[in-house]
């Protein structure tokens, strides 16, 4: 058998008799020249502290307009577009590009059109089947049908891809052909049933045979699976199959918007946006989270309006 370690990277070694693996993914940064360098990408809590600063610095310049370029059409780029534009308001001038021909491609049709609506209603300029060439401090040169275009840009948010944690390319497990991990339908690593792996490194079939998605949704599922698993198997009992079930989608849509559409409910607007805040408490694992958080939703919009920061 195997030895059951983990090293960390300061050297320490841990002994386990179960481990689970849920590193998440990366956001790939060096398909396009300058990216890396000059884009903001959007998936840790340092990305949003860097785009904070990064528009408190612009909001405090004397730049009559602010030109920001969000780079995919997905959840992000969406969600992140429609909250810029609200927050920049008239000084703002948001440019969403997609290299596909449409936006939100794996998203419920409701969702998909509002989505749309909002971002024409916010004037988001939307440039789809469109290739980010290069970025530069200052540029972004877009190609459309082999013609290319160098636009003056203040900011630029990257939202393209996921690739998996570098990290697991160093383990001994098997892995599909894209590089993700698989697993059995317990969430188990194929040939090391005492490691189970959840979320973006995971190419898991359910007990449906079906391919999951790599959203939070899932996880969120298969972290219940997973903790069930793990007290039946150091119990003796018959370990649970995965079962996928998709509850629908929410997006936000700007400071007070949102689309909601779940179990045949399709909702829009600031009762969407409502129902969105309501379900995210709601999934906080204790009540003193969730008051700590409502409370800071209600008195956050006052104290701004207090201080007129933004």
């Amino acid at each position: 058998m195997d030895v059951q370690q983990v090293v960390l990277e300061d050297k320490t070694v841990l002994d386990y008799d179960r481990l689970i693996l849920a590193l998440g993914g990366t956001t790939p940064m060096d398909t396009v020249p300058g990216a890396a360098q000059f884009a903001i990408p959007f998936r840790s809590l340092s990305d949003a502290f860097r785009l904070k600063a990064a528009l408190r610095r612009l909001e405090a310049s004397d730049l009559d307009k602010i030109r920001v370029g969000v780079v995919g059409g997905g959840y992000s780029g969406v969600e992140l577009a429609c909250k810029i534009s609200d927050r920049l308001g008239t000084r703002g001038r948001v440019r969403l590009v997609e290299r596909g021909d449409d936006i939100l491609k794996t998203s419920a049709q409701f969702n998909r059109e509002t989505a749309k609506k909002t971002l024409e209603l916010k004037r988001i300029w939307l440039d789809l089947e469109t290739d980010v060439e290069s970025v530069t401090a200052n540029t972004i040169t877009l190609v459309y049908k082999c013609k290319a275009d160098t636009l003056p840009v203040d900011l630029v948010l990257w939202t393209v891809g996921t690739r998996v944690c570098p990290l697991i390319d160093t383990l001994p497990l098997a892995r599909d052909p894209k590089g993700f991990l698989t697993t059995n339908s317990c969430l188990q690593a194929q040939e090391r049933p005492e490691i189970y792996i959840l979320g973006d490194i995971a190419a898991c079939r359910d007990a449906a045979g079906q391919l999951v998605p790599t959203t939070a949704q899932t996880a969120l599922q298969q972290a219940d699976f997973c903790a069930w698993n793990l007290w039946a198997g150091l119990t003796g009992r018959p370990l649970l199959p995965f079962r996928y079930q998709p509850l629908g989608e929410m997006m936000a849509l700007g400071i007070d918007s949102a689309t909601l559409s779940s179990f045949g409910l399709n909702l829009a607007g600031p009762l969407a946006y409502v129902a969105r805040r309501l379900v995210y408490l709601y999934r906080l694992p204790t009540l003193k989270q969730r008051v700590n958080v409502g409370l800071n939703w209600i008195t956050a919009p006052i104290a701004h309006w207090l201080t007129g920061s933004p």
